[in-house]
């Protein structure tokens, strides 16, 4: 019966993110337009969009979303699979509300596609932090987009000019 359920999760996982692009709606009312699911979670879904990547909760969402999503098989056979991220890791959510307000201000745009990711910011945004800040959104950033092997560009939303860096090894960089 295990092995049923993981494959019937892993099965879920690989039809649903292979779907093609559609709408989604939180409960709240924010709409995410032309979406991909990239993956699903034990405790929600990563979007894929033009403007950039996002983690809805399962919680954030419509029941019938949650019910076609397969929420509680998904649930209970994912936390089996051997590729998911370990609890300590998972995003905590004011993580994802910071990087959804930054999104929908227009102040941050994440391309987490490529092993090194890329967050174009907002030099006003990026002036106005401390060396510390710098340092927490950037890790945080890299690790939002590759939990298990964080490393990210922060570019100058303008100009494109790089801000700073964090790679695999851990080093932070300022520009």
């Amino acid at each position: 019966m295990k092995d049923w359920l993981t494959t019937l999760a892993i099965s879920a996982a690989l039809s649903v993110s292979l779907a093609l692009a559609e709408d989604f709606k939180t409960i709240n009312g924010k709409d995410y337009k032309d979406a991909i699911i990239s993956r699903i979670e034990p405790d929600g879904i990563v979007l894929r969009m033009k403007s950039g990547i996002v983690k809805l909760y399962f919680s954030e969402l419509p029941q019938e979303v949650q019910e076609r999503l397969n929420h509680a098989d998904v649930k209970a056979a994912a936390s089996n699979i051997p590729y998911q991220t370990p609890t300590k890791e998972v995003e905590p959510p004011k993580l994802s509300a910071a990087i959804a307000k930054l999104q929908t201000r227009g102040l941050l745009r994440i391309d987490c596609i490529e092993p090194d990711a890329k967050a174009w910011i907002a030099a006003g945004s990026w002036k106005t932090w401390d060396a510390q800040e710098k340092e927490n959104v950037t890790k945080n950033l890299a690790e939002y987009c590759h939990p298990q092997h964080p490393s990210i560009w922060i570019l100058d939303k303008e100009s494109g000019r790089r801000l700073a860096s964090y790679d695999r090894s851990g080093r932070f960089e300022v520009y």
